[in-house]
């Protein structure tokens, strides 16, 4: 169940997307009736065991943006009913003016996060810094309302993404088993298992979880791969979970590395054979490579060929591999192992 924190700040994004966009179009409108229809509506599909809330809670959370952000709110009539907009473009929560101990705040917050620079896997902070001192008016002052506008374009989380991702996240550096309901490939089979979240890794199509799941009726452990937004369900308390068994140690990061990218389902240890790769690749597209390596495993010493270059890699040939290889077109070639030649 999501905290009421939680529910609160969720209330304020709704209701500040809701009012921006009446701010942007002129024929959208909200009355109050409308958008305690719309925060309910959207608190359900977050969280279906989530209470809708009363009139006099929407009124105060629109009291409470006002003082804590700054924002100006319009109300206009039209009807005979209430209707709610932002005074202009530039308001909004993700906009507000920062008072001076506020912006005081920030500074030190982002001066004591820069003592990590250079850590391994710290680039989420580059992101992250530069999106916050944009947004707060910490870049070059604060640019007038005609002239601001997003300035960073950057990957969000999806709807089932943001829903699961905090809950996967404590649930893995707590070590504590769920009970968790997925619909594989989003078709109508759903899979209820037992897990325990081992790692989170985001890939281009989505943010994945990968543990060990409990099959009750073999009476063993297996290692599983799911995507965040396959999840329907999870439950805190995973009742059928074996009391002083551990799952055996599994090695995710060599597991990934043998890999192009992950592929969600059940870890197969059959199929988990590492094979020297040769693939052609156009002497435009090369270039992209020896940039950028297409794998950890891609040897730098090549060979030229028919207007082209010759890569040697080693992975697990696997659906995603071949899902990569046939994404470059005639420009991508692979010319070994035969199995997966093209």
């Amino acid at each position: 169940m999501a905290s009421p924190e939680r529910n609160v700040q969720l209330r304020y994004i709704i209701l500040d997307a809701c009012m921006a966009k009446a701010r942007r179009e002129e024929s959208v409108i909200w009355t109050k009736e409308a958008l305690l229809t719309e925060v309910n509506r959207q608190l359900r599909a977050d969280n279906p065991a989530t209470k809708p809330i009363a009139m006099r809670t929407l009124e105060k959370d629109i009291v409470d943006m006002e003082t804590m952000y700054g924002l100006r709110i319009e109300r206009g009539r039209v009807g005979g009913k209430v209707h709610l907009t932002y005074a202009a473009d530039s308001d909004g929560i993700h906009r507000a003016h920062l008072a001076q101990n506020e912006l005081a705040l920030a500074h030190r917050f982002i001066q004591f996060m820069d003592r990590f620079k250079g850590v391994p896997a710290w680039d989420w902070w580059i992101r992250s810094k530069s999106a916050l001192q944009g947004q707060l008016g910490l870049i070059g002052g604060r640019l007038r309302e005609e002239k601001w506008k997003p300035r960073i374009v950057d990957a969000t989380f999806s709807k089932d993404e943001r829903r699961w991702y905090e809950l996967l996240v404590r649930a893995a550096y707590e070590q504590t088993p769920l009970r968790m309901a997925f619909a594989p490939g989003m078709g109508d089979r759903l899979e209820r298992v037992s897990f325990l979240t081992d790692q989170l890794i985001q890939q281009t199509d989505g943010i994945l979880a990968l543990g060990a799941a409990w099959d009750a009726e073999a009476e063993s452990f297996f290692h599983l791969v799911v995507q965040l937004d396959e999840i329907t369900s999870i439950d805190a308390v995973a009742v059928d979970w074996p009391e002083g068994l551990v799952p055996q140690a599994f090695n995710w990061e060599v597991h990934t590395a043998n890999r192009i990218a992950l592929t969600p389902g059940v870890v197969s240890f059959t199929a988990d054979k590492v094979v020297p790769v040769r693939v052609w690749v156009s002497s435009r597209l090369a270039q992209r490579f020896l940039k950028e390596p297409m794998h950890g495993s891609q040897d730098m010493r090549i060979e030229h060929a028919a207007k082209g270059v010759i890569f040697n890699i080693s992975l697990v040939p696997d659906e995603q591999f071949v899902r990569f290889a046939l994404q470059w077109g005639s420009e991508f070639q692979v010319l070994e192992p035969d199995v997966v030649r093209h």
